[in-house]
Protein backbone atom coordinates (compact mmCIF):
# COMPACT_ATOMS: atom_id res chain seq x y z
CA UNK A 1 0.00 0.00 0.00
CA UNK A 2 1.48 3.37 -1.05
CA UNK A 3 1.85 6.18 1.46
CA UNK A 4 0.72 9.74 0.69
CA UNK A 5 2.08 12.33 3.10
CA UNK A 6 -0.33 14.63 4.96
CA UNK A 7 0.31 17.68 2.72
CA UNK A 8 -0.06 15.66 -0.47
CA UNK A 9 -3.12 13.87 0.81
CA UNK A 10 -5.00 17.03 1.71
CA UNK A 11 -4.33 18.46 -1.78
CA UNK A 12 -5.72 15.47 -3.68
CA UNK A 13 -9.19 17.02 -4.10
CA UNK A 14 -7.84 20.56 -4.72
CA UNK A 15 -5.49 19.35 -7.44
CA UNK A 16 -8.25 17.39 -9.18
CA UNK A 17 -10.39 20.54 -9.24
CA UNK A 18 -7.51 22.65 -10.57
CA UNK A 19 -6.84 20.13 -13.31
CA UNK A 20 -10.51 20.38 -14.30
CA UNK A 21 -10.22 24.18 -14.35
CA UNK A 22 -7.02 23.90 -16.38
CA UNK A 23 -8.92 22.03 -19.09
CA UNK A 24 -11.08 25.11 -19.69
CA UNK A 25 -8.15 27.46 -20.34
CA UNK A 26 -7.97 28.97 -23.83
CA UNK A 27 -6.20 26.69 -26.29
CA UNK A 28 -3.41 27.89 -28.57
CA UNK A 29 -5.51 27.27 -31.68
CA UNK A 30 -8.27 29.49 -30.22
CA UNK A 31 -5.75 32.28 -29.64
CA UNK A 32 -4.58 31.92 -33.24
CA UNK A 33 -8.19 32.26 -34.44
CA UNK A 34 -8.57 35.43 -32.37
CA UNK A 35 -5.31 36.84 -33.78
CA UNK A 36 -6.73 36.27 -37.27
CA UNK A 37 -10.17 37.66 -36.40
CA UNK A 38 -11.42 40.82 -38.07
CA UNK A 39 -13.23 42.59 -35.24
CA UNK A 40 -14.61 42.48 -31.69
CA UNK A 41 -17.71 40.58 -32.80
CA UNK A 42 -15.55 37.82 -34.26
CA UNK A 43 -13.59 37.56 -31.01
CA UNK A 44 -16.82 37.27 -29.01
CA UNK A 45 -18.04 34.51 -31.33
CA UNK A 46 -14.86 32.52 -30.66
CA UNK A 47 -15.01 33.07 -26.90
CA UNK A 48 -18.66 31.96 -26.80
CA UNK A 49 -17.29 28.47 -27.45
CA UNK A 50 -15.05 28.66 -24.35
CA UNK A 51 -15.24 29.04 -20.58
CA UNK A 52 -16.19 32.71 -21.09
CA UNK A 53 -19.62 31.82 -22.53
CA UNK A 54 -21.47 32.21 -19.21
CA UNK A 55 -20.20 35.75 -18.60
CA UNK A 56 -20.65 36.81 -22.23
CA UNK A 57 -24.26 35.58 -22.21
CA UNK A 58 -24.96 37.49 -19.00
CA UNK A 59 -23.63 40.71 -20.54
CA UNK A 60 -25.41 40.52 -23.87
CA UNK A 61 -26.94 43.99 -23.65
CA UNK A 62 -23.67 45.93 -23.47
CA UNK A 63 -21.46 47.38 -26.19
CA UNK A 64 -19.10 44.84 -27.83
CA UNK A 65 -15.90 46.22 -26.25
CA UNK A 66 -17.52 46.47 -22.83
CA UNK A 67 -18.89 42.92 -23.08
CA UNK A 68 -15.38 41.56 -23.52
CA UNK A 69 -13.80 43.60 -20.73
CA UNK A 70 -16.58 42.82 -18.24
CA UNK A 71 -16.58 39.12 -19.18
CA UNK A 72 -12.80 38.79 -18.75
CA UNK A 73 -12.90 40.49 -15.34
CA UNK A 74 -15.89 38.48 -14.11
CA UNK A 75 -14.43 35.17 -15.29
CA UNK A 76 -11.13 35.88 -13.56
CA UNK A 77 -12.98 36.84 -10.35
CA UNK A 78 -14.99 33.62 -10.47
CA UNK A 79 -11.87 31.50 -10.83
CA UNK A 80 -9.99 33.36 -8.09
CA UNK A 81 -12.94 32.71 -5.76
CA UNK A 82 -12.93 29.01 -6.68
CA UNK A 83 -9.24 28.67 -5.80
CA UNK A 84 -9.90 29.97 -2.29
CA UNK A 85 -12.90 27.67 -1.91
CA UNK A 86 -11.03 24.50 -2.93
CA UNK A 87 -7.92 25.21 -0.84
CA UNK A 88 -7.65 22.87 2.19
CA UNK A 89 -8.82 24.61 5.36
CA UNK A 90 -5.31 24.54 6.89
CA UNK A 91 -3.93 26.67 4.06
CA UNK A 92 -6.82 29.00 3.15
CA UNK A 93 -5.13 31.95 4.85
CA UNK A 94 -2.07 31.45 2.61
CA UNK A 95 -4.20 31.32 -0.54
CA UNK A 96 -6.10 34.44 0.52
CA UNK A 97 -2.81 36.25 1.15
CA UNK A 98 -1.36 35.30 -2.23
CA UNK A 99 -4.55 36.04 -4.16
CA UNK A 100 -4.77 39.30 -2.23
CA UNK A 101 -2.87 40.70 -5.23
CA UNK A 102 -6.33 41.13 -6.78
CA UNK A 103 -7.52 43.11 -3.76
CA UNK A 104 -4.45 45.31 -4.24
CA UNK A 105 -5.12 45.58 -7.96
CA UNK A 106 -8.70 46.78 -7.31
CA UNK A 107 -7.57 49.27 -4.66
CA UNK A 108 -4.87 50.76 -6.91
CA UNK A 109 -7.23 50.88 -9.89
CA UNK A 110 -9.68 52.95 -7.85
CA UNK A 111 -7.00 55.29 -6.46
CA UNK A 112 -5.48 55.96 -9.87
CA UNK A 113 -8.88 56.56 -11.49
CA UNK A 114 -10.05 58.90 -8.72
CA UNK A 115 -6.82 60.91 -9.00
CA UNK A 116 -7.35 61.24 -12.76
CA UNK A 117 -11.02 62.12 -12.26
CA UNK A 118 -12.24 59.13 -14.25
CA UNK A 119 -15.83 58.07 -13.65
CA UNK A 120 -16.55 54.78 -11.90
CA UNK A 121 -18.38 53.37 -14.92
CA UNK A 122 -15.20 53.67 -16.96
CA UNK A 123 -13.21 51.47 -14.59
CA UNK A 124 -15.97 49.08 -13.50
CA UNK A 125 -15.30 46.72 -16.40
CA UNK A 126 -11.75 46.17 -15.13
CA UNK A 127 -12.64 45.45 -11.49
CA UNK A 128 -12.05 41.85 -10.36
CA UNK A 129 -15.38 41.43 -8.61
CA UNK A 130 -14.55 39.34 -5.55
CA UNK A 131 -13.31 39.72 -1.99
CA UNK A 132 -13.50 42.77 0.31
CA UNK A 133 -13.00 45.20 -2.60
CA UNK A 134 -15.64 43.87 -4.92
CA UNK A 135 -17.73 45.99 -7.30
CA UNK A 136 -20.29 47.06 -4.69
CA UNK A 137 -17.80 48.12 -2.00
CA UNK A 138 -15.59 49.99 -4.46
CA UNK A 139 -18.57 51.79 -5.96
CA UNK A 140 -19.58 52.98 -2.49
CA UNK A 141 -16.05 54.16 -1.67
CA UNK A 142 -15.77 55.85 -5.05
CA UNK A 143 -18.62 58.19 -4.13
CA UNK A 144 -16.15 60.09 -1.94
CA UNK A 145 -15.10 63.36 -3.53
CA UNK A 146 -11.32 63.06 -3.13
CA UNK A 147 -8.51 60.51 -3.24
CA UNK A 148 -8.06 61.01 0.51
CA UNK A 149 -11.75 60.34 1.07
CA UNK A 150 -11.62 57.23 -1.11
CA UNK A 151 -8.66 55.74 0.76
CA UNK A 152 -10.19 56.61 4.13
CA UNK A 153 -13.45 54.94 3.14
CA UNK A 154 -11.62 51.79 2.00
CA UNK A 155 -9.88 51.61 5.39
CA UNK A 156 -13.13 50.95 7.25
CA UNK A 157 -13.25 47.32 8.51
CA UNK A 158 -10.44 46.50 6.09
CA UNK A 159 -7.90 43.63 6.36
CA UNK A 160 -5.50 46.14 4.76
CA UNK A 161 -6.16 49.01 7.17
CA UNK A 162 -2.52 49.62 8.17
CA UNK A 163 -1.38 49.36 4.55
CA UNK A 164 -3.99 51.88 3.42
CA UNK A 165 -3.15 54.19 6.31
CA UNK A 166 0.46 54.36 5.13
CA UNK A 167 -0.68 54.83 1.54
CA UNK A 168 -2.81 57.77 2.65
CA UNK A 169 0.19 59.28 4.42
CA UNK A 170 2.31 58.81 1.27
CA UNK A 171 -0.38 60.54 -0.79
CA UNK A 172 -0.56 63.46 1.64
CA UNK A 173 3.21 63.94 1.55
CA UNK A 174 3.54 64.06 -2.25
CA UNK A 175 -0.03 64.60 -3.47
CA UNK A 176 0.73 61.73 -5.82
CA UNK A 177 -1.49 58.69 -6.45
CA UNK A 178 1.41 56.76 -7.96
CA UNK A 179 3.31 57.03 -4.68
CA UNK A 180 0.27 55.73 -2.80
CA UNK A 181 0.18 52.67 -5.08
CA UNK A 182 3.94 52.12 -4.75
CA UNK A 183 3.51 52.13 -0.96
CA UNK A 184 0.65 49.62 -1.15
CA UNK A 185 2.62 47.30 -3.44
CA UNK A 186 5.67 47.39 -1.20
CA UNK A 187 3.74 46.73 2.02
CA UNK A 188 1.64 43.95 0.45
CA UNK A 189 4.64 42.06 -0.91
CA UNK A 190 6.62 42.65 2.29
CA UNK A 191 3.84 40.89 4.19
CA UNK A 192 3.77 38.12 1.59
CA UNK A 193 7.54 37.79 2.00
CA UNK A 194 7.07 36.96 5.67
CA UNK A 195 4.91 34.02 4.57
CA UNK A 196 7.54 32.75 2.13
CA UNK A 197 8.94 30.02 4.43
CA UNK A 198 5.42 28.61 4.80
CA UNK A 199 4.77 28.90 1.06
CA UNK A 200 8.10 27.22 0.29
CA UNK A 201 7.21 24.35 2.65
CA UNK A 202 4.04 23.83 0.60
CA UNK A 203 5.63 24.31 -2.82
CA UNK A 204 9.07 25.49 -3.96
CA UNK A 205 7.56 26.21 -7.36
CA UNK A 206 4.96 28.54 -5.88
CA UNK A 207 7.64 30.46 -3.96
CA UNK A 208 9.69 30.85 -7.16
CA UNK A 209 6.70 32.27 -9.08
CA UNK A 210 6.01 34.83 -6.35
CA UNK A 211 9.68 35.90 -6.31
CA UNK A 212 9.58 36.41 -10.07
CA UNK A 213 6.46 38.54 -9.63
CA UNK A 214 8.30 40.70 -7.08
CA UNK A 215 11.35 40.93 -9.36
CA UNK A 216 9.14 42.11 -12.23
CA UNK A 217 7.68 44.93 -10.14
CA UNK A 218 11.13 46.04 -8.92
CA UNK A 219 12.57 45.94 -12.44
CA UNK A 220 9.71 47.98 -13.88
CA UNK A 221 10.29 50.61 -11.18
CA UNK A 222 14.02 50.58 -12.03
CA UNK A 223 13.25 51.11 -15.72
CA UNK A 224 10.69 53.87 -15.15
CA UNK A 225 13.14 55.69 -12.91
CA UNK A 226 15.93 55.34 -15.49
CA UNK A 227 13.61 56.65 -18.21
CA UNK A 228 12.97 59.82 -16.18
CA UNK A 229 16.56 60.13 -14.86
CA UNK A 230 15.65 59.90 -11.20
CA UNK A 231 18.52 59.55 -8.69
CA UNK A 232 18.68 56.06 -7.19
CA UNK A 233 18.62 57.47 -3.64
CA UNK A 234 15.16 58.90 -4.33
CA UNK A 235 13.71 55.50 -5.21
CA UNK A 236 15.70 53.02 -3.11
CA UNK A 237 13.11 52.90 -0.32
CA UNK A 238 10.33 52.02 -2.77
CA UNK A 239 11.71 48.64 -3.84
CA UNK A 240 9.99 45.50 -2.60
CA UNK A 241 12.17 43.15 -0.54
CA UNK A 242 11.88 39.34 -0.80
CA UNK A 243 12.61 39.18 -4.53
CA UNK A 244 15.62 37.32 -5.89
CA UNK A 245 17.47 40.53 -6.83
CA UNK A 246 19.02 42.26 -3.83
CA UNK A 247 18.82 46.06 -3.42
CA UNK A 248 22.58 46.42 -3.92
CA UNK A 249 22.40 44.51 -7.21
CA UNK A 250 19.53 46.74 -8.35
CA UNK A 251 21.63 49.80 -7.48
CA UNK A 252 24.63 48.54 -9.46
CA UNK A 253 22.49 47.73 -12.50
CA UNK A 254 20.90 51.18 -12.29
CA UNK A 255 24.12 53.14 -11.90
CA UNK A 256 26.00 51.17 -14.58
CA UNK A 257 23.26 51.45 -17.22
CA UNK A 258 22.90 54.45 -19.54
CA UNK A 259 19.30 53.75 -20.45
CA UNK A 260 16.38 51.33 -20.09
CA UNK A 261 17.73 48.96 -22.76
CA UNK A 262 20.99 48.56 -20.83
CA UNK A 263 19.02 47.87 -17.64
CA UNK A 264 17.16 45.12 -19.51
CA UNK A 265 20.36 43.56 -20.88
CA UNK A 266 21.99 43.55 -17.43
CA UNK A 267 19.33 41.34 -15.84
CA UNK A 268 20.06 37.71 -15.06
CA UNK A 269 16.66 36.59 -13.83
CA UNK A 270 14.87 37.62 -17.06
CA UNK A 271 16.18 37.41 -20.63
CA UNK A 272 14.89 40.65 -22.14
CA UNK A 273 17.33 40.99 -25.06
CA UNK A 274 14.53 40.61 -27.63
CA UNK A 275 12.36 43.13 -25.79
CA UNK A 276 15.30 45.58 -25.62
CA UNK A 277 15.50 45.56 -29.42
CA UNK A 278 11.75 46.21 -29.73
CA UNK A 279 12.00 48.97 -27.13
CA UNK A 280 14.53 50.84 -29.27
CA UNK A 281 11.81 51.35 -31.86
CA UNK A 282 8.70 51.76 -29.71
CA UNK A 283 9.91 53.17 -26.37
CA UNK A 284 7.07 51.53 -24.43
CA UNK A 285 7.96 49.99 -21.05
CA UNK A 286 4.97 47.67 -21.47
CA UNK A 287 7.16 45.65 -23.86
CA UNK A 288 9.45 44.72 -20.96
CA UNK A 289 6.48 43.89 -18.72
CA UNK A 290 5.13 41.51 -21.35
CA UNK A 291 8.54 39.82 -21.63
CA UNK A 292 8.73 39.30 -17.88
CA UNK A 293 5.13 38.08 -17.68
CA UNK A 294 6.02 35.58 -20.38
CA UNK A 295 8.73 34.10 -18.15
CA UNK A 296 6.32 33.95 -15.20
CA UNK A 297 3.69 32.33 -17.43
CA UNK A 298 6.12 29.65 -18.62
CA UNK A 299 7.29 29.00 -15.06
CA UNK A 300 3.65 28.60 -14.01
CA UNK A 301 2.99 26.17 -16.87
CA UNK A 302 5.98 24.12 -15.71
CA UNK A 303 4.74 24.01 -12.11
CA UNK A 304 1.20 23.10 -13.14
CA UNK A 305 2.43 20.39 -15.51
CA UNK A 306 5.00 18.75 -13.26
CA UNK A 307 3.69 19.26 -9.72
CA UNK A 308 1.48 16.59 -8.18
CA UNK A 309 -0.91 17.21 -5.27
CA UNK A 310 0.45 20.57 -4.17
CA UNK A 311 -0.37 24.17 -3.30
CA UNK A 312 1.82 24.97 -6.29
CA UNK A 313 -0.87 23.79 -8.71
CA UNK A 314 -3.34 26.32 -7.29
CA UNK A 315 -0.92 29.23 -7.46
CA UNK A 316 0.37 28.28 -10.91
CA UNK A 317 -3.18 28.14 -12.26
CA UNK A 318 -3.88 31.64 -10.84
CA UNK A 319 -0.89 33.11 -12.68
CA UNK A 320 -1.74 31.29 -15.92
CA UNK A 321 -5.32 32.58 -15.75
CA UNK A 322 -4.01 36.10 -15.14
CA UNK A 323 -1.80 35.80 -18.25
CA UNK A 324 -4.72 34.47 -20.29
CA UNK A 325 -6.92 37.43 -19.37
CA UNK A 326 -4.11 39.90 -20.15
CA UNK A 327 -3.51 38.18 -23.49
CA UNK A 328 -7.20 38.37 -24.42
CA UNK A 329 -7.33 42.05 -23.43
CA UNK A 330 -4.32 42.76 -25.67
CA UNK A 331 -5.92 40.93 -28.58
CA UNK A 332 -9.26 42.66 -28.04
CA UNK A 333 -7.72 46.14 -27.89
CA UNK A 334 -5.42 45.28 -30.79
CA UNK A 335 -8.36 44.41 -33.01
CA UNK A 336 -10.27 47.48 -31.79
CA UNK A 337 -7.39 49.76 -32.85
CA UNK A 338 -6.55 47.83 -36.01
CA UNK A 339 -3.08 46.58 -35.02
CA UNK A 340 -1.52 44.23 -37.61
CA UNK A 341 -1.18 40.52 -36.87
CA UNK A 342 2.63 40.69 -36.64
CA UNK A 343 2.48 43.35 -33.93
CA UNK A 344 -0.12 41.40 -31.95
CA UNK A 345 2.06 38.27 -32.00
CA UNK A 346 5.07 40.29 -30.84
CA UNK A 347 3.04 41.41 -27.84
CA UNK A 348 2.49 37.88 -26.57
CA UNK A 349 5.80 35.98 -26.44
CA UNK A 350 4.20 33.26 -24.27
CA UNK A 351 2.62 31.98 -27.49
CA UNK A 352 6.03 30.85 -28.77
Amino acid sequence: MSYIGPVLKRYAYSTARVKAMESTLIKKEEIEKIINSKDQESIISILLQTDYKKELDQLGGKEKGEILDFALSKNLASNVGKLITITPMEDKSITRAVLGKWDIYNIELAIDAKARKIGFEEISKYIIDYGPYNMASLKEAYEEESVEGLISKMMINSPYKEMLSQALEAYWKRNNAIQASITIDKLYYQKLGLLMPRIRSLSNGAAKIIKLDIDMKNILMLMRSKKYNMPFNEIKDDFIPSGSIALEELRLIYENSKNEEEVARSLKVFDLSKEAELYKKEKRLFIFEIGMRSRIFKESISVLSHTLLSFGTLLAYAYIKESEVLMLRILSKGREYGLPEKELIEMMPWMS
